[in-house]
């Protein structure tokens, strides 16, 4: 048989696939070689994926996912957008990071690429990590003008005239700017998920400060219409804040300078007193009588000789820094050599009472020794106990106290308090003055108050008497902020 001269079908298919394969090799070739001049696939630069970008598609993508891309911001219910270049000036390092991704492809050999390209197995590249910068004061200042707007400040409690209380404010929020920033921050350096939460804290509403006492009770005298002088001096025995309300007027002392002479009495004794002595000592302290200050006056001096009893008290005075405080004519006693003492407080131009000539102090003296009695018999320190380190002892300031609280007389500071609350005081007045002054002790806290009203001429008692309590009421509820002694205003 004679052989064919020509190819076969076979020949014609095999032939067909080799130069079709060929082709089609030389193609992804070309194709390989066109995306060889891009990113490399599956390259991840910044978190970005920008296999098969070219470089400035890369540089534009990762602009659109972090400078263009705004921040959400949660406050509360409430959200706002920042944007990344202006209110934080982050700026990406593109250069940096484009020229890291060029050079994972340059480092790929070319035959094994082209294989990964062809079985769609793209050979593992490095990833490209984010180059970026911000600037904290910038995104500080940012989350501060945010928390201005959206902030929410507790408001300040108020004053009610009407019980001579005080109600709370509102309670506020506030942004923690701190705490905030490392969340904001991340949002700042992620492709996706761009936003974050601000910490938020409660503000609670805010106490009185002692401040809004002074105001309420001058407010109520103002309504009051009490055209006379009212000295007032409070003491936060806790904090040492005060109350003054001409605290620093003369005053007549009348029975409130008993309490320096009782504890210039206990000063001198070098042993318990005796019962005659305390006897002496409790009347001076708690009732109105002239006779058992005197007879006190005499033990000061160590004879019978009142006057040299008020001077040795009123020394004592000056020892402790009460310059306007003395008994220049002891109690139902005539004039006799100095009459009258001149003090800082009776010589000032800005004097507004006629005090008796012969027994002054002011509201701030007799808050101030009442102060340091406090102190001395709760801790033993306190200026008494500096002035007179041997000769005063914390028992004898709690013995000098609880005789005060025996004094139970049913109005002025005690009819403006809770009945019960332990009140010691020393009260009296004369035609012109009405005082009291005392330490009270409530579960809000220990507090000295000194209340000296004058009026020229004659102070009617139904007049003083509730203005005091009311004065009193307001103190207390202060101090007792969330359980406050209510009632309406006594003074009509």
């Amino acid at each position: 048989m004679k052989p064919r001269s020509t190819p076969g079908m076979g020949q014609w298919l095999v032939m067909t696939i080799i130069v079709t394969s060929v082709v089609f090799l030389l193609y992804k070739v070309y194709q390989y070689g066109t995306f060889r001049r891009n990113m490399p696939a599956g390259l991840t630069v910044a978190g970005v994926d920008v296999g098969g970008l070219s470089r400035d598609e890369a540089a534009e993508l990762l602009t659109s996912r972090y400078l263009d891309a705004e921040v959400v911001l949660y406050h509360g219910d409430a959200t706002v957008t920042i944007n990344p270049s202006d209110d934080a000036e982050f700026k990406l390092d593109l250069e940096t990071m484009l020229n890291q991704a060029d050079f994972q492809r340059d480092q790929q050999d070319f035959w094994a690429g082209f294989w990964g390209f062809l079985l769609d197995r793209p050979i593992e590249v490095e990833m490209v990590e984010l180059r970026a910068t911000h600037n904290p004061a910038t995104l500080q200042r940012t989350l501060e003008t945010i928390a201005a707007s959206f902030d929410s400040p507790a408001q300040a409690p108020q004053p009610v005239p009407a019980t001579l209380s005080f109600q709370y404010g509102q309670s506020g929020v506030r942004t923690d700017i701190a705490a905030s920033l490392p969340d904001v921050v991340a949002a700042l350096y992620r492709p996706t998920r761009r936003e974050a939460h601000l910490t938020l804290r409660s503000s609670d509403a805010e106490r009185p400060e002692i401040a809004m006492l002074g105001n309420l009770i001058i407010n109520h005298l103002d309504n009051a219409r009490f055209d006379g002088v009212a000295s007032i001096f409070i003491l936060d025995l806790q904090t040492g804040q005060e109350v003054r309300v001409e605290a620093g007027q003369a005053m007549s002392g009348i029975d409130l300078l008993k309490l320096p002479l009782a504890i210039e009495a206990y000063r001198l004794l070098e042993s318990p007193p005796t019962p005659a002595q305390m006897e002496m000592i409790s009347g001076t302290l708690v009732t109105t009588e002239e006779a058992p200050a005197i007879a006190l006056l005499n033990m000061v001096a160590g004879q019978e000789n009142p006057y040299l009893g008020a001077e040795l008290t009123t020394a004592s005075l000056r020892r402790l820094g009460l310059k306007n405080s003395f008994i220049a004519v002891p109690y139902g006693q005539p004039p006799r050599g100095e009459t009258t003492i001149e003090t800082p407080a009776n010589s000032s131009d800005s004097l507004l009472t006629t005090p008796d000539p012969g027994i002054q102090t002011t509201a701030e003296d007799i808050g101030t020794l009442l102060g340091m009695l406090y102190y001395c018999a709760e801790t033993g320190g306190g200026g008494l106990r500096a002035a007179y380190p041997q000769e005063i002892t914390q028992q004898e300031c709690q013995q000098i106290i609880s005789v005060m609280q025996q004094n139970k007389i049913g109005s002025l500071i005690e009819q403006g308090v809770p009945e019960n609350t332990p009140v010691a005081h020393r009260h009296g007045w004369v035609g012109d003055t009405h005082a009291d002054a005392g330490i009270v002790y409530t579960s809000g806290g220990d507090f000295v108050i000194v209340e000296i009203l004058y009026q020229q001429d004659w102070l009617p008692w139904e007049r003083s008497s509730p203005l005091m309590a009311d004065i009193a009421r307001a103190a207390y509820n202060y101090f007792n902020f969330d359980s406050p002694y209510l009632g309406s205003s006594r003074v009509n």
